[in-house]
């Protein structure tokens, strides 16, 4: 598949450029989150063309992939490794985009659900973010975590979810999205699967920063209960 390749080469030369390197290693994202993730940056993105629904559908919505210029890409991959999807982050603006291809829209996209697939396998459960970056962050503790890249599981994420695992642990902002959020998918799902834990007034990644990578991991688990944890 086309974005396959362009995830890979995007990967291979974000070290290349200083900018989307600088901003990463401020909010605490190491060189071995960016390869293990596979984040990636281009200046000028080109994609090897596809005769296909797919790469015409994607062209046509990213102005011939040139929302993906200058941006921090995180690939949405499938259980198989596959990227079905893209997210943007302009450093500048501050401004998260997602690009999906018919596949994710099927089965629900996640950011790093194909890296905590073992760890979520083994555990029976899953930590859930909002956003690609607070993940990253939690998953340095606890691995098996995604994003679900906004505060709500639509239903082919959660179908996705519950076919995997036995417990997912929402830990949404406590603010009025997350809060909304959490509300509305207990309200609508019920129970028997979901959980919420909140870390505080701040964010995963705000308390990573704050704290250090030892204190941070050491602070996040006295706010899991231990029946999660493991």
């Amino acid at each position: 598949m086309f974005l396959n390749e362009f995830v890979r080469r995007a990967t291979n030369i974000i070290f290349e450029y200083e900018e989307p390197i600088r901003y990463l290693k401020g909010r605490g994202i190491v060189e071995a989150d960016i390869r293990t993730y596979s984040l990636g940056y281009v200046q000028h993105a080109t994609v090897k063309k596809e005769e296909s629904e797919e790469y015409r559908a994607l062209s046509e919505d990213t102005y011939n992939f040139r929302l993906f210029q200058k941006k921090i890409l995180f690939p949405l991959r499938n259980i198989l490794g596959a990227v079905n999807g893209l997210c943007t982050r302009d450093i500048e603006q501050k401004r998260y985009n997602q690009f999906f291809l018919s596949e994710a829209r099927a089965i629900g996209a996640f950011f790093g659900l194909y890296e905590a697939l073992p760890h979520i396998n083994k555990t029976k459960k899953v930590f859930v973010h909002e956003g690609a970056i607070n993940s990253m962050s939690f998953a340095k503790v606890f691995p098996n975590t995604i994003s679900s890249l906004t505060s709500f599981l639509n239903e082919a994420q959660y179908e996705t979810l519950t076919m995997i695992c036995d417990k997912i642990v929402l830990v949404y902002d406590d603010d009025q999205a997350g809060h909304t959020g959490e509300y509305k998918m207990k309200k609508y799902y019920g129970e028997k699967y979901l959980e919420t834990v909140y870390i505080g007034t701040d964010d995963s990644n705000s308390y990573l920063k704050m704290l250090g990578p030892d204190k941070f991991s050491q602070y996040i688990k006295s706010k899991i209960p231990k029946y999660l944890q493991g």
